[in-house]
């Protein structure tokens, strides 16, 4: 077994028998990258690196070819997302190192939430031209208000959204931005982590002062991303949303969003790890499956 390091923070890139990985410690898992040569073999090997890191979850989205070699190495289908890479099916595979991250807790208050935001399927009513707040781009001098904000609505996230040199480096190059301000204060985010190669993105980064909410800012924010990433060439759009909080979920059925699955345990959001509801939007109508 080679392993070969990249250093990013404190999680960081590496190759196991010709596989890229993401050694990802703020979430205790392993995100399988490339699975073009993936084998029984070398998943053992990342499972065996996986014990000896204390991590307890491996991801991978693959596609329908190497789906195999992922149920024949026990792993579980969570979630499924249309047209990932570029067009063709990604499947959410996942395998839990340690069996009490495999626990799903309040299952009755979480299917609840799901039923609510079922019923409110494509009832996105397009406010923008009569809101009193403005939605642009973010840029670099809005860098301290959002690490401001961000810090006061997550007390832990799963990426490092508190750190201003990472925002610098992502801002409008990989990820997609936006923010709705008042009076020129930033008031809420959301962003689109975006992968050119496969042209899928991820809505994400949804974040707005409580005094803001249940304005319809953050389903604006959503639909002007939307505008953007169909005139940039995108195929598929998902969001995976905290299953225990309303709000973003509503809004991503509002906005035509389909359920797709549910990831058990995935990322530390809140001091916790918490379940995310899988959410996916082709919004290329030549390639749409949904």
């Amino acid at each position: 077994m080679s392993i070969n390091n990249c250093k990013i923070n404190k999680n960081y890139y590496i190759t196991i028998d010709d596989i890229n990985l993401y050694v990802d410690y703020t979430n205790k898992r392993i995100k399988i990258i490339d699975f073009n040569n993936i084998s029984i073999k070398n998943i053992k090997n990342i499972m065996s690196f996986c014990i000896q890191e204390n991590l307890s979850k491996i991801l991978c989205n693959t596609d329908i070819e190497n789906l195999k070699f992922f149920f024949e190495a026990g792993f579980d289908l969570e979630g499924k997302i249309e047209g990932y890479f570029k067009g063709k099916d990604a499947f959410l595979m996942s395998y839990f190192i340690n069996n009490k991250r495999r626990i799903y807790n309040n299952i009755d208050e979480k299917n609840l939430i799901l039923n609510k935001c079922l019923d409110l399927e494509n009832t996105y009513n397009n406010n923008i031209n009569n809101s009193a707040y403005d939605i642009r781009d973010a840029n670099e001098n809005d860098i301290k208000e959002i690490v401001k904000l961000f810090s006061n609505v997550f007390s832990t996230y799963p990426s490092p959204v508190y750190d201003e040199e990472f925002l610098r480096q992502t801002m409008n190059k990989k990820v997609l931005y936006k923010v709705a301000t008042d009076n020129g204060k930033v008031i809420a985010i959301a962003s689109a982590d975006m992968d050119k190669k496969n042209l899928n993105a991820e809505i994400t980064d949804c974040a707005t002062y409580p005094e803001y909410r249940g304005k319809g800012i953050l389903s604006n924010i959503v639909h002007l991303l939307e505008l953007d990433l169909k005139s940039k060439g995108f195929i598929a759009l998902y969001s995976l949303a905290r299953s225990i909080n309303p709000g973003i979920n509503f809004v991503l059925s509002k906005h035509n969003y389909k359920f797709r699955g549910k990831l058990i345990n995935n990322c530390n959001i809140c001091g916790n790890f918490e379940d995310m509801n899988v959410w996916v939007k082709n919004i290329n109508t030549h390639l749409s499956k949904i």
